[in-house]
């Protein structure tokens, strides 16, 4: 009986000894891999121990398959990252900071692939979410928004917008696009705006063209934008508006059609003399087919409604002086590109 307990014993203590043996050369390799820097590599690395012992369920089982779904984006992979990337967020206890990449692998995989775009949104989506509930629990985390928010909201604007045919579809693109730039102020996310911005202006959506490039003026004025606005105001008959963001793209750049517009505009609103002013320089910029057309207006203007009860020697002196100050407001203004 002593004999066969002895050997009973003996039996397990060989059997721990293997096990803790296999333990540790599991846990050699998985040391290796993760420290690996070379992509392909630990691809290789991760493949193999994936086929070894990605089998058993253990403590390195959720982070395995988030190293595969990782690596695997990295390296343009993604159907891999589809297949890994979803074994891994089926593991309940995988946290936030784990979640936020895999899912933003995936929407990318999915929507690069165009294997599904309703799970692409749908994964861009839980971004949005998760990093609204994060945010909430942590304000001033900049980082989420830049490194998370504004990539998944980029995405459904790309999805939104290959069905931009659908005013809906545009609209809900644009709205996604600026909340992208307010987040990030890129260039990538200004694009996306301007894009959709100029798309609804030709679909004679000109408050949704002009919420998009407020938004980016606030941030980058411009001189073209501001301009672009101004027509659009200029279109729904919004005088003030217009004439506004006339003003503030001429004051950045000279130009004979914003100012022959002013011109325009400014005689329409009762401000002859500004209008005036405006017309000048905007016939001695020279531009070939808005500076004739402010000549015009502008002789009328001078002869036949500021100086209409003056003497004709009157007339043409007035009509001199107002070319001469324009001439002088011109040569004050600093180069302009």
């Amino acid at each position: 009986m002593k004999k066969a307990a002895f050997l009973i014993i003996m039996v397990m203590a060989f059997s721990l000894s293997m096990a803790l043996a296999i333990d540790k050369e599991q846990v050699d390799t998985w040391t290796a891999l993760v420290g690996e820097k070379d992509l392909q590599v630990k691809m290789q690395k991760l493949e193999a121990y994936y086929n070894k012992y990605g089998a058993k369920e253990d403590r390195y089982s959720m982070y395995m398959y988030v190293y595969l779904a990782q690596t695997s984006y990295l390296l343009q992979q993604y159907e891999k990252t589809i297949q890994f990337g979803e074994k891994a967020l089926g593991y309940k206890e995988l946290d936030a900071s784990n979640k936020l990449p895999l899912y933003l692998y995936l929407a990318n995989a999915y929507n690069l692939t165009k294997q599904d775009l309703e799970k692409a949104y749908g994964y861009a989506e839980q971004i949005v979410v998760l990093a609204d509930s994060l945010r909430s629990a942590s304000p001033g985390n900049s980082a989420i928004d830049l490194n998370y928010t504004a990539p998944a909201l980029r995405i459904q604007v790309q999805l939104l917008a290959a069905k931009a045919q659908d005013p809906q579809n545009a609209v809900a693109a644009l709205n996604k696009a600026i909340a992208a730039y307010k987040l990030d102020k890129s260039d990538k996310s200004a694009n996306f705006v301007i894009r959709l911005s100029d798309h609804l202006s030709k679909n004679d959506k000109y408050e949704d063209a002009i919420r998009g490039m407020e938004a980016i003026v606030q941030e980058k004025p411009n001189a073209d934008y501001y301009k672009l606005i101004g027509n659009w105001y200029a279109r729904l008959k919004n005088n003030p508006k217009a004439i506004e963001n006339f003003k503030a793209s001429y004051a950045m750049k000279r130009n004979a059609q914003v100012g022959y517009n002013l011109g325009i505009l400014l005689n329409q609103n009762q401000e002859l003399d500004s209008a005036i002013d405006y017309l000048a320089e905007a016939q001695l910029l020279n531009d070939e087919k808005y500076s004739p057309e402010a000549l015009k207006l502008f002789d009328h203007l001078v002869i036949f409604v500021k100086a209409k009860d003056m003497p004709k020697s009157e007339q043409e002196k007035l009509y001199n002086e107002l070319l001469a100050a324009a001439k002088a407001r011109l040569a004050a203004v600093p180069a302009q590109p």
